[in-house]
């Protein structure tokens, strides 16, 4: 995942700190979840996968549903059996309820359709890790910042002209 990442939650103007964090503590690898802070912990990251392109496509449509119901959008990709989500609120910045209201839901889905969860080995671990070392290397890492920074501003309030 991403290397700017906090061991410290950045919330959004005007939330509610002590009822997010209860939300959010399940949510975090630190806590036994599979989502990471990212983005100086403004953002939720993490991977999910799927047996088929189909099932994960399946998936990024349920996710896409939810957020039209609930008007916010991740920054996310997929390649094959894998979707990488972040959710970050762009204004005002950092973590929002939606955002955390979000991972949960994915969560959910990705259940419903059958997300594969292998349990790591000590040198799966370690694979992952070097893994993600070359993804750095690479760049790849990188990708949700580049997209995010090129896409614009996407949560701004839009103005009458």
């Amino acid at each position: 995942m991403s290397n700017n990442s906090s061991s410290q939650p950045r919330f959004s103007a005007g939330a509610d700190p002590a009822a997010l964090e209860a939300s959010l503590a399940p949510l975090l690898t630190s806590n036994g979840g599979r989502w990471a802070l990212a983005a100086e912990g403004e953002a939720l990251e993490r991977e999910f996968k799927f047996k088929t392109f189909a099932k994960t496509w399946d998936f990024m449509t349920a996710v896409a549903l939810q957020c039209k119901l609930k008007n916010h959008h991740p920054e996310w990709s997929n390649v094959f059996n894998t979707t990488f989500i972040r959710w970050t609120t762009h204004h005002p910045k950092g973590l929002s309820a939606k955002d955390v209201e979000l991972a949960a839901i994915c969560d959910s889905l990705a259940k419903d359709f059958g997300e594969v969860v292998v349990e790591q080995t000590q040198t799966q671990q370690q694979g992952a890790e070097q893994a993600q070392q070359l993804q750095q290397a690479c760049g790849l890492s990188g990708l949700a910042n580049r997209a995010a920074g090129s896409a614009g501003d996407c949560c701004v309030p839009k103005t009458a002209t």
